[in-house]
């Protein structure tokens, strides 16, 4: 005899995937069901699509789940979870779904319930996902100020259509964390990572010029670039241009990806000047990450604060979804939809 259910529209705000995942992360910690309605309906291709459909499988299998409607274009879903059980798990999207979203939906309850493996195989940096290096290098550091300790290894590059990209996460058990949880602007140091990436089956000049626009552009404004040049092995040919900030516990990261007739050039410039647009406004936060801390911090339930450089939709949703789960979670927030914010929540009393 199951509980009564959470009702969630899955088109509500931009009825995106990630309505989906947060719902999944949040049923097997709470151990509250949920019924998802309207699933991506406003999508051109509405419903569960393969990549939704991994981590519906992935949050079942580690929570024991009872599941309806996990189907490619389903518009509804219902999930029942039981207790997550650590372990070592292998899943594989089949297409090049990002690899980094099926982790976002079972990492964090893995870690709330012990220590475990994944090995994930799809795309490791492909359009309107986190890639690899922003998981290993922004999200995985802030973290661990939460107490989550997820330690990533790139196997292999997944680039779009064919994907088959290879990642392991190591997960540590949660540890508790007293100590208050803040991130604010601005940064005060002009060292900037830059990555430049590109397959072996393609020229080596791109990914030496992809180096150097970005470089030059970067210093122009008077940053200090750090390059690193990289051979991929992928079974699609594709680049990447990754540009990351660090300063104490602060985190940001843009990355843009090449495609064919798309200048090497043009590539390091998207890069770049995201990290600009994020720079100028003197916030810690980039936009990306800004709604992923949301679940995290709501599970810890310690205070916090953060400024974050633009307040999206997807951070509007995201923390629409989890006060399903939790709804005395109300950080308060200042700052409209595209502008710059603070967030900030006093924690349990």
């Amino acid at each position: 005899m199951f509980q009564e259910m959470i009702r969630i529209d899955g088109s509500y705000g931009e009825g995106g995937g990630q309505i989906l995942r947060t719902a999944l992360t949040l049923s097997m910690l709470t151990q509250k069901s949920f019924e998802l309605v309207n699933i991506r309906a406003k999508r051109p291709k509405p419903g569960l699509r393969p990549q939704h459909l991994t981590c519906v499988k992935a949050a079942q299998k580690i929570s024991g789940a009872e599941v309806e409607g996990a189907r490619v274009g389903s518009l509804y879903l219902s999930f029942h979870p039981k207790k997550v059980k650590p372990g070592s798990y292998h899943f594989d999207i089949g297409t090049a779904g990002a690899t980094a979203l099926v982790f976002q939906t079972v990492g964090l309850a893995l870690a709330c319930a012990g220590a475990s493996k994944l090995l994930l195989k799809g795309g490791t940096h492909v359009p309107y996902a986190p890639c690899y290096h922003y998981l290993a290098e922004v999200y995985a550091p802030i973290l661990e100020q939460l107490g989550f300790s997820f330690a990533f290894e790139l196997r292999r590059y997944g680039f779009y259509p064919a994907g088959g990209g290879e990642v392991s996460v190591k997960i540590a058990p949660q540890k508790e964390i007293s100590e208050p949880f803040e991130l604010c602007g601005p940064y005060k140091t002009k060292k900037v990572k830059v990555l430049s990436v590109v397959t072996e089956d393609l020229p080596s000049h791109i990914r030496t010029r992809q180096a150097k626009a970005a470089s030059e552009i970067l210093a122009e404004k008077g940053f200090e670039p750090e390059v690193k040049l990289e051979k991929a092995w992928a079974k699609s040919p594709g680049t990447v241009v990754f540009v990351a900030i660090s300063e104490g516990a602060k985190r940001a990261g843009f990355f843009s990806l090449g495609k064919k007739g798309k200048p090497a050039e043009k590539v390091a410039e998207e890069a770049v000047f995201a990290f600009f647009e994020f720079y100028k406004t003197q916030k810690a936060v980039d936009p990306y990450l800004a709604d992923q801390l949301l679940l995290p911090l709501a599970i810890t339930r310690m205070p916090f604060c953060f400024d974050t450089s633009r307040l999206t939709r997807h951070f509007f949703t995201n923390l629409w979804v989890i006060k399903h789960f939790i709804p005395d979670f109300s950080p308060e927030v200042r700052g409209d939809l595209d502008t710059p914010g603070i967030v900030s929540f006093l924690g349990t009393v």
